[in-house]
Parts: structure tokens; C-alpha cells; sequence
């Protein structure tokens, strides 16, 4: 029969049953370590790899744009030139145009006009005659607002409670 030992013993006796175990524990724990900061290096390396192409990327577009921007200018100052008056008058002579003498112009008769486009144009109105001079006061419009306040005030008092009246004024 085999004896039976304290709970406490059960685990010396395994450990000292099988004494490769702690080595192979404490070399698995170092490995693991070791595995935990490779990845955690990978991770930070493959970040900043991406951060570094962002950048690229971004100084790229940067010079894109203004490049663009310079090409743009270009243009409007092409397009700017050849909107010129001197320039278009060139060109017009070019094509065979100048300007007309007085024996090139002619000129055309109508002979029945309607009455309605005949007639002269009705005069425009001056200014005194479209707004009304203004000669209220202060005290004249305030005794209008409170004529008009007394009659409304009135008829909501009558509505509202009879044909007492509003109560005296005081």
C-alpha cells in the first residue's frame, strides 16, 4: 500500500519527480516573452512603415497640386491675352472687317410704326412725388398706438367677460 502524504508534499515530490519540467517552463516563459515583443515589434515596424508611405504620398500630392496650380495661371493669363481688345481688333482685320465708312453704312426706313412704340415715353415720377413727407411726432404716434391698444384692448374685454366694458382707466 502506498502512503499517503500531506496535501502539501504532492507538489515537491512532482516537482523533484520530473526536475526538467522547471527548465522546460522557464524557457517556455522566456520564449514567450521573446514571441511577445517580436510581434509587438512587427506591429510598430508595419506602423510606421504606413506612416512613412502616408507621408510620401502627401508630399506628392503637395507638388501635384502645385504644379496644377501653375498650369492654371498659365492658362488664365492665355486666356486673358487673347481677350484683349488690340488682339480680337486684329484678328477681326484679319478676317477682312474694319471699320465702316459713312458711304458703307445703310441704314433702314420703317414706315408704318404702331402708335404705342411712337409715343413718347410717360416722365418718371420725382422723388417728392413717391414718398410722402413726413411730419408725425413722437407724441402723435404714440397717442395713435394707444387709441388703437384701447380699442382692441376693449373688444377682447368684451369677449372675454361680457358687456361690462374694460375696467376704468386709473
Amino acid at each position: 500500500m502506498t502512503e499517503q502524504q500531506p496535501n502539501g508534499n504532492w507538489f515537491r515530490q512532482a516537482i523533484r519527480q520530473a526536475p526538467w519540467r522547471t527548465q522546460t517552463q522557464a524557457s517556455s516563459l522566456v520564449l514567450a516573452v521573446v514571441v511577445m515583443v517580436a510581434v509587438i515589434g512587427a506591429l510598430y515596424l508595419a506602423q510606421a512603415s504606413r506612416t512613412a508611405a502616408a507621408g510620401r504620398r502627401l508630399q506628392e500630392l503637395e507638388v501635384q497640386r502645385e504644379v496644377l496650380e501653375q498650369q492654371n495661371e498659365q492658362l488664365r493669363a492665355e486666356i486673358a491675352a487673347l481677350r484683349s481688345v488690340p488682339r480680337l481688333i486684329d484678328e477681326a482685320q484679319d478676317l477682312g472687317f474694319h471699320n465702316a465708312k459713312q458711304d458703307e453704312v445703310d441704314y433702314i426706313v420703317v414706315e408704318e410704326v404702331p402708335a404705342a412704340l411712337g409715343a413718347p415715353p410717360t416722365p418718371v415720377p420725382t422723388v417728392t412725388e413717391l414718398v410722402p413727407t413726413y411730419d408725425e411726432t413722437l407724441d402723435g404716434w404714440l397717442s395713435e398706438q394707444m387709441a388703437v391698444f384701447r380699442e382692441h384692448f376693449g373688444l377682447f374685454w368684451q369677449r372675454t367677460f361680457g358687456k361690462g366694458g374694460p375696467p376704468p382707466d386709473g
